[in-house]
């Protein structure tokens, strides 16, 4: 995805993870369970409401108070000491214990076992590890608290203050929504279904400052996080994650699995789509889909997917008839199905789901789809793969564009049929149809391109720029071929563009939307010529070789925003633009500097405190960094760049439908390279600290008509071990030139450069932008 900069999006959600951002929490992990698995007890829910009043209407038992004097409760990386106060159990779900809340006095301590989260929690809290004072505490678990409570207290009889329901209720207030009937669902699987799945939630009501809300959570591959709340807009608070890493003794590997332990997942969907025009022009969206849902591990009976909002269920059956028991609730992102039994590895079950809403709206000739890849139902890890067969009913004379291959397109009467089916498993799909003119370009070599944009509509805006669709199809095209060269053959048959009334651009396999604004102008900066073949970059970067966890977005991004700059320097033959872009992103990293996160944090770059800092990071420092691999491997008397080239191409063809990491590339770009580049990447990828360099040189004859150029280097705005390899370019006149890299490590680098035939008219020092810096130069004769 792509935000042209005229036009920037209120609010950055990270792909993976729209469903439990959206109540809050970040995106989750996928690997194998979790230690002790998960038990099963009876008393799983029948009906999903039942048992969500029954949580929230719980309260203070009577019989079912503590007094604590020097309590310590240890979960991973949090500590909580209660020194002093009462303990009150609340009342069972399902005949059992899951929450009880704490008043009194005591000390909140956490430390992260990550450096990076240790300097992301100094940014919010001033230190790398937090010592709190608290006056009350909420629990809610599924795991040994109860048992662990209740060995090391004496409960009794004993009366609640009002506070103790009033904090309860606040705590759900942190992790869900009352009018959707929501809450977080790694909590609310092991209530409806009864089981102890290991999860640990602790609400913090800190004595000075707002709460902070502790996870320890074994279905995701970050299973520790500690967020807050934090205003957005006007008055709205949300909750942010602060800090978030694996739990001790979990490994980190979602090169197969994802970023989530034990969903459900869908292998397959059959969706039947009907679009059909109202009395005003607007269409109603209804859709029929059926769903191969399956599990790596025992799941259920209650299982959740996600839903764009706006959409609710008619019905439900299983694959012989039966009715299945669903429940979403209003304008809830969270789908709840209960299984006829729990699932077992590998086993499939087939759901049928009628479903229908307000997904579409219509301004003039645009019509704007609400949720681009959120309109069919998904699993909780939103970036498993799946197949697609899918069917499209649509008014007659609108153009229409889906994911996979197109297999039939015929019109009956006023509704024209589409089919598109995707043989290769997909981690999402989209559509997009509309008013639209169709311009083919049929090139050998490359994809057949179809480009739909609307230009009656505007016409009607007012807007008269000529040759758009041929100018936007250029780029796609040109794009194309060019990214065929660079990095290997297209992983598509067809190719579509389409045009969205929207400010960002989308990338699906075969199928972009690009923003309105492109179709009507293109800048003179070349921002509108990256932004469309960073789309297109996508269907390498992004959907070819997946991103292992968000962790790795910038080899999604930052490739794709690098890709577009790339084409627009070779292909468009601007090496200006190139470096002016680079210039304008140079600027705008190291603006709110002090903010700033390591390019690591992927979606979390963007916070309250950097709202900017999602696109900044990620995609323009991302793409800096490959111009900076790319320099560094440039043979500078050549100008040779085959090492990169085959480098990007190595990484294509050797993760090509699959995911890869971080240090999946660092392992490939090191093999081209010749030599360890872990310093590199500790310092680009992993760190955040940008240098100032401060250049002093002079020259001075030397024997036999040569010349001597010594430079003095200071690095600044670094740790003391920042090192890098910076070009520096002499012209000697009469059109001689001479290029080389030095050396610059630790606060000052006294440098000798080889003699010179002639005596230097100019220096440049971090010549080609070969370092992401300031510098400045002073020549002293």
């Amino acid at each position: 995805m792509a935000v042209l900069s005229r036009h920037r999006r209120a609010r950055v959600v990270a792909a993976a993870g729209v469903l439990l951002l959206h109540l809050g929490w970040p995106s989750l992990g996928s690997g194998q369970a979790g230690s002790g698995g998960v038990s099963v007890r009876s008393g799983e829910a029948g009906s999903y409401e039942q048992r969500y009043t029954e949580l929230v209407s719980s309260q203070p038992q009577l019989n079912a108070m503590a007094q604590v004097t020097g309590l310590v409760v240890g979960r991973d990386a949090a500590r909580f000491t209660f020194e002093s106060g009462n303990f009150h159990l609340l009342t069972p779900v399902s005949g059992r214990v899951v929450g009880a809340v704490f008043l009194g006095k005591g000390i909140f301590a956490f430390t992260p076992t990550d450096p990076i989260e240790q300097e992301r929690l100094e940014r919010f809290h001033k230190s790398r590890s937090l010592s709190v004072p608290f006056s009350s505490v909420v629990l809610l678990f599924a795991d040994s608290t109860l048992a662990e409570l209740q060995s090391k207290l004496m409960f009794g009889p004993g009366n609640a203050p009002e506070d103790a329901r009033k904090h309860f209720k606040t705590a759900l207030e942190h992790i869900g929504d009352e009018d959707s009937k929501s809450l977080h669902p790694d909590l609310m699987a092991p209530f409806l279904n009864n089981e102890s799945s290991g999860i640990f939630y602790a609400d913090v009501n800190r004595t000075n400052g707002g709460p902070l809300m502790f996870l320890l959570n074994p279905r995701e591959m970050e299973g520790v996080s500690l967020a807050q709340r934090v205003r957005r807009y006007g008055w709205t608070r949300e909750t942010e994650v602060i800090s978030r890493f694996p739990a001790r003794g979990q490994k980190w590997d979602s090169s197969l699995a994802g970023e989530r332990i034990g969903d459900a997942i869908i292998r397959h969907y059959t969706i039947v789509t009907s679009l059909t025009p109202s009395g005003s022009g607007d269409l109603s969206f209804a859709a029929a889909a059926e769903l191969e849902i399956t599990s790596d591990t025992t799941i259920g009976p209650w299982i959740a997917f996600s839903l764009f909002e706006k959409l609710r269920v008619d019905s439900a059956r299983w694959e012989g008839g039966e009715a299945a028991t669903v429940f979403k609730g209003k304008d809830a992102t969270l789908l709840w199905v209960k299984l006829p039994s729990q699932l077992q590895p590998k086993e499939t079950r087939k759901l049928k789901l009628h479903y229908r809403g307000d997904l579409i709206d219509r301004y003039d000739d645009f019509f704007f789809i609400k949720s681009s890849a959120q309109w069919y139902p998904r699993p909780l890890e939103g970036r498993s793969y799946a197949t697609f067969d899918l069917t499209f009913h649509s008014p007659k004379g609108k153009l229409l564009a889906s994911v996979g291959d197109q297999l039939e397109s015929k019109t009956a009467g006023q509704v024209t049929t589409s089919r598109w089916v995707s043989t290769v498993p997909l981690r999402n799909a989209s559509f997009n149809l509309g008013f639209f003119k169709d311009y083919r370009i049929q090139e050998e070599g490359i994809p057949p391109v179809t480009v739909l944009l609307a230009e009656d509509a505007h016409r009607r805006l007012g807007i008269r720029q000529k040759n758009m669709k041929e100018t936007v199809g250029g780029d796609v095209a040109k794009s194309l071929r060019f990214f065929q060269h660079a990095y290997g053959a297209a992983p598509t048959k067809q190719f579509f563009a389409t045009e969205i009334p929207y400010g960002h651009g989308e990338a699906f396999p075969g199928l972009v939307h690009l923003s309105w604004s492109t179709f009507a102008q293109t800048d003179h900066d070349g921002l509108d010529e990256v932004f469309r073949a960073h789309e297109v970059a996508h269907q390498w970067w992004g959907i070819g070789v997946d991103f292992a966890s968000y962790h790795d977005q910038w080899l999604s991004e930052g490739f794709a925003t690098f890709s577009g700059l790339w084409y627009l320097q070779t292909v468009r033959k601007d090496n200006s633009k190139y470096f002016k872009l680079l210039e304008r992103w140079r600027h705008q990293i190291l603006e709110n500097s002090d903010e700033r996160a390591p390019v690591w944090l992927g979606y979390r770059t963007g916070s309250s405190r950097d709202t900017t800092g999602y696109d900044v990071l990620v995609y323009k420092k991302g793409a800096w960094v490959l111009h900076m691999l790319r320099i560094m491997m440039l043979d500078l008397k050549t100008m040779n760049e085959d090492r990169f080239t085959e480098t990007m191409r190595d990484f294509y063809r050797s993760y090509q439908g699959k995911r890869a990491s971080t240090e999946d590339f660092r392992r490939v770009a090191e093999r081209h390279l010749g030599t360890d580049l872990g310093w590199f990447f500790d310092q680009w990828i992993y760190g955040k600290d940008i240098p100032s360099y401060r250049v002093v040189y002079r020259t001075e004859p030397a024997e036999g008509g040569m010349y001597r150029i010594k430079l003095q280097v200071r690095q600044e705005n670094v740790p003391e071990a920042f090192q890098m390899y910076v070009p520096v370019t002499l012209d000697l006149g009469e059109d001689r030139i001479a290029r080389l890299r030095v050396k610059v490590r630790g606060p000052q680098s006294d440098i000798e450069l080889p003699l010179m035939p002639a005596k230097p008219k100019s220096l440049r020092f971090n010549d080609l932008d070969g370092v992401l810096a300031e510098v400045k130069s002073v020549d002293q004769g």
